[in-house]
């Protein structure tokens, strides 16, 4: 319970009132003593009433991006079945500006839609919301803590990256077939998560007992490696910074047709494409965190183009895998 403003004049006023009934003993000030005294109990006691078995959900529209806004909507439920709930307000460090529900039904709910922003990515157990209510004089706050298990993503923040330097050279490299016109069959190779069906070599497939796919000269010259190393967490440098680049480049180049693999020093999101591997790499991304321990990366083989982001050139590892020119790191971008 908290006292506002109005509050504290009030319980000021009401100790003067009360000094000059007990000085002069008039019924008529005893009287209005007792009247404010009645608004201070209600103002005490009604707002924990308001509160009591109020419920909230959350859902959010979209992917939730670190930085970025996003759009959510937010349900506040009366779970009292006889008393409604009067002047309600909401609010969460990720609610641009609280929100106020004038009236919630016995036994109803109220729904709001609007903006949120998540200022870091990671794993978010928790969505915590504040529920306040001040009815019916505004003289005190009561205030609940509404804790929601949501286990939310927040995926890296995008970076304002043109797709010039090393992110461009690299897209544009070729294998030598690059020169292929799109119908010459490099190899057969095995399935891989994230490959076109329509590749499916059927009868590869039926005499090895697993599905096998055609590697053409086009698709050679599109794959895209991008080596974030995470295993450098004592050397200076904007480690998040490096994590929201990585993000970005994969978002654009698999925008651009590119099969995009990532590999960090704990785990390797292998080629793929399309808007499902890019969940499956920025989950992998919000998730990540910096080692001290020097692991070795993982480098399954060093099939097509590689990008190599670091958070700063003394932080870089795996720089031998990209071409002179292909390294990013994060504190001279």
């Amino acid at each position: 319970m908290r006292t506002t403003r109005e509050g504290r004049r009030f319980l000021l006023a009401t100790a003067l009132i009360a000094v000059a009934a007990y000085n002069t003993g008039n019924n008529l000030i005893y009287l209005i003593l007792s009247m404010m005294l009645s608004i201070l109990l209600l103002s005490f006691t009604v707002p924990a009433v308001m509160l009591s078995r109020i419920a909230a959900d959350i859902v959010f529209d979209r992917l939730v991006i670190a930085g970025a806004e996003a759009y959510a909507s937010i349900t506040v439920r009366n779970r009292k079945r006889c008393i409604p709930a009067f002047s309600v307000h909401i609010a969460a460090p990720f609610l641009p500006l609280p929100f106020s529900v004038p009236l919630i039904p016995a036994a109803g709910a109220s729904e709001r839609t609007g903006s949120v922003v998540f200022s870091r990515r990671g794993l978010c157990p928790d969505v915590v919301l504040t529920a306040e209510s001040s009815f019916p004089f505004i003289l005190f706050y009561a205030r609940r803590t509404i804790t929601l298990r949501k286990d939310l993503i927040v995926y890296p923040a995008w970076y304002d990256l043109q797709m010039q330097g090393p992110a461009s050279s690299a897209a544009g490299e070729g294998s030598p077939h690059a020169g292929g016109t799109g119908d010459d069959i490099l190899h057969i190779r095995a399935f891989r998560y994230g490959d076109d069906l329509r590749r499916v070599h059927w009868k590869a497939s039926a005499r090895l007992s697993e599905l096998m796919v055609k590697e053409y000269a086009e698709q050679e010259s599109c794959r895209m490696t991008i080596i974030l190393d995470n295993a450098s967490s004592t050397i200076p440098g904007d480690f998040e910074k490096a994590v929201s680049i990585a993000a970005t480049l994969a978002r654009d180049l698999i925008a651009g047709g590119n099969t995009v693999r990532v590999v960090t020093a704990d785990a390797v999101v292998p080629f793929g494409s399309g808007d499902e591997h890019l969940l499956q790499i920025l989950d992998m991304l919000a998730l990540l965190q910096e080692d001290a321990g020097r692991k070795d990366l993982i480098i399954p083989d060093e099939e097509g183009a590689f990008i190599v982001v670091a958070k700063s050139e003394a932080a870089c590892r795996g720089g031998q895998f990209a071409a002179p020119g292909r390294c990013i790191y994060a504190d001279s971008v």
